[in-house]
This record gives structure tokens, C-alpha cells and sequence, in this order.
């Protein structure tokens, strides 16, 4: 009988490598069963466990024939080296006995750790594949434990490291090793040497999965991200809508004080989020996407999805944004083209309008 302690150090290895135990037990048999063939035992290998013991037990199981025959049943024995091993046997009776764990030698001790250490890469394999394949499309933590000028190496746990390319790494971003990020699972292929596990930090996915992370109402439905548009590593914008009339859509993704969004701020390296009530009249929703901007009037043709936004002489630059980043946003979330004139260039250019906005 193997000693408890055996028994006990699998259970651990289950618990650590968050592989089932039973499946543990049955790369043991399939690594016992080797290393007893190896030693010299003849019959059939079986391998009990008793949970409630904790101990492990190993047979060899012997059918006694007049001739072994390579197509009959395993563990096949003459009557012969029956006797040898028990006096009164006859033809067609079946009887085994215990292996001594002590009666598995060097080799055997060695054979069996190879197989039960493949057993067990390929279990943590199987069980990381199914873990990370489950998590497509979800945001997870992962280590940094290298980088190079092409890619980010990160571990994400179960064993699984994977390497990031530098073009989905947000801009000057450091990576340090040891430092802890939020990436997204854009993709998860099986491989005989485990999953093959696809990362990004610049994927707008990883904006969504942020916001149901940090914000409860958006992870329970009550509020839907409508639209997002993103240049990574400088600035988002995101449209909102909320399903209960008593709860503000915005505010609650702002959190008391920016609480809420200065964790998703941080969670990417300081990447700007504009987040704006999301609204079914295009007039409304073009000029919330604007934001921070103020609007005095939105314009729009409905068949052509194009607008002209009128707003104050002192808004305009913030509306077009440093290098039309703003405005190219909204238009983005929007699905709206957007074309920016001040009051001033409004009244000159002879563009009649009426002030339709009233948020200032």
C-alpha cells in the first residue's frame, strides 16, 4: 500500500493546478500501470483509491490458462507460473495480489514520473484551454514578464504565457516586468502544448469589458454601452444608455467624484475616456458626443448621415479636438459625418439656424 502522504500530495496538486482530482487519480493509473509493466509484473495492473483512507493501492490481476493466447483477455497466466505464485489454482480461475510499492525499483520509479508529469502538462493543458476558452472576449490580469521591441510576454496564470505584439501594447506604454495589466482574450486556439492564447490592450473590447468590471450597473444590464471609438492610448469615447429611468446613464459610469472612471483611466495607463448619454434623436446624440464641447445647434440630413454643428466662438477648437480627434470620435460613435463651424463663420457663411441645444 502506497502511504497516505501519496494521496494527500495529489489532492494538492489537483487544488494547485485546479485540475479535478479524479482525473489526477487516472494519470496516477495509466503512470502506475507503466512502471509496473516495467518492473516485470505479468498481469493486469489495477490501481485502487480510497478517498476516505486516503491511501492508494496496487494489484496485479491473473487469469490462469493452459495457454496464453495474444488475443485473449489481459493478464494471462499457465497454470505453471500459477502455481509458482499461488499453490492451489486451477485452469480458468482468476486471482490476484498486491504490489508493494516497495517492489518498484529505479526504473519503474522513473518511468512513472515521466508519465505522471505528461499526464499532468496535459491535463493543465486541457483545463487551461477550456478556462481561456471560456474567457474569449472577456478582460482578464496578466503579468508582464518580458519585453522585446516586437512583442510583450505576459503570464496569464495556469501555466500559460503568452506574447503580446507591440502594436496591440497602447502607446508608450511601459511594460516592466512584473507589472500587472488589463488585456482582453481576443482568441483561443488549442495546441498539443496548450492553449495558444491571444491577447490585446488596444482592442476596443477591453474598453467594454472595463466599464462591466468597474461598473455594476453596466455588468447587470441596467445600463448599455451603446457605441465606442477609440485611439489607443489617448482617448475614447463611449456612448451610454440607461434602461431604468431613475438611474443617469453617464453619472453612474462617471462614479461619485470620477471614481469609477479614474479606475478604468488607470487600468489604461491613463487613457482619456469621454463617456456621453447615448439618445435616439440624432440632434441630441451628435451634440453629447461632442462633449466636453457645448453646442448651440446641430444640423443634420437624414439622408445623406450628415451634420453641421454650430457652436460658441470659444468651444470651437475644444469641439474639433487637437488634431480633430474630438470631433473624428464623435463622428466614429455616431456613425454621423460632423462638420464644425463656430458662431462667428456660421452667421458669415449665411448657414441659418436656430439654437436647438440647450445643455449650457
Amino acid at each position: 500500500m502506497i502511504s497516505k502522504g501519496f494521496y494527500e500530495q495529489l489532492e494538492t496538486i489537483a487544488n494547485e493546478r485546479h485540475i479535478e482530482i479524479e482525473d489526477v487519480l487516472t494519470a496516477v493509473t495509466t503512470a502506475l500501470i507503466k512502471a509496473c509493466q516495467l518492473e516485470g509484473c505479468i498481469g493486469a495492473i489495477e490501481v485502487e483509491f480510497n478517498e476516505e483512507q486516503k491511501n492508494v493501492r496496487i494489484f496485479e490481476n491473473f487469469v490462469v490458462v493452459e495457454e496464453i493466447n495474444p488475443e485473449g483477455p489481459e493478464g494471462q497466466i499457465t497454470i505453471d507460473q500459477a502455481r509458482d505464485i499461488r499453490a492451489r489454482v486451477r485452469v480458468g480461475s482468476t486471482f490476484r495480489r498486491e504490489v508493494k510499492f516497495s517492489q518498484i525499483g529505479r526504473k519503474g520509479a522513473t518511468r512513472f514520473k515521466q508519465i505522471f508529469i505528461q499526464g499532468l502538462k496535459e491535463l493543465g493543458g486541457k483545463r487551461a484551454y477550456e478556462y481561456f476558452k471560456d474567457k474569449e472576449g472577456e478582460a482578464i490580469n496578466a503579468t508582464v514578464i518580458k519585453k522585446t521591441d516586437s512583442v510583450v510576454g505576459l503570464n496569464l496564470g495556469l501555466d500559460v504565457i503568452t506574447f503580446m505584439p507591440i502594436e496591440e501594447v497602447l502607446p508608450g506604454e511601459k511594460c516592466e516586468p512584473g507589472m500587472q495589466m488589463k488585456v482582453v482574450i481576443t482568441k483561443v486556439e488549442e495546441t498539443g502544448k496548450g492553449p495558444k492564447v491571444f491577447v490585446s490592450r488596444s482592442n476596443r473590447d477591453l474598453i467594454k469589458r472595463l466599464f462591466e468590471m468597474y461598473v455594476p450597473e453596466v455588468a447587470s444590464g441596467v445600463i448599455e454601452v451603446m457605441a465606442i471609438a477609440r485611439e489607443p492610448g489617448s482617448r475614447t469615447k463611449v456612448g451610454v444608455k440607461s434602461n431604468n429611468p431613475n438611474v443617469d446613464a453617464k453619472g453612474s459610469c462617471v462614479g461619485l467624484q470620477g471614481s469609477r472612471v479614474k479606475q478604468i483611466n488607470e487600468a489604461l495607463a491613463g487613457e482619456r475616456i469621454d463617456i456621453f448619454n447615448w439618445s435616439d434623436n440624432p440632434i441630441i446624440l451628435i451634440a453629447e458626443a461632442l462633449t466636453p464641447s457645448k453646442v448651440i445647434s446641430v444640423l443634420i440630413n437624414e439622408e445623406t448621415k450628415k451634420s453641421t454643428v454650430i457652436v460658441p466662438d470659444d468651444q470651437f477648437s475644444l469641439a474639433i479636438g487637437k488634431g480633430g480627434q474630438n470631433v473624428r470620435l464623435a463622428s466614429l460613435t455616431t456613425g454621423w459625418k460632423i462638420d464644425i463651424k463656430d458662431e462667428t463663420t456660421a452667421y458669415r457663411d449665411g448657414i441659418s439656424f436656430k439654437p436647438n441645444i440647450y445643455a449650457y
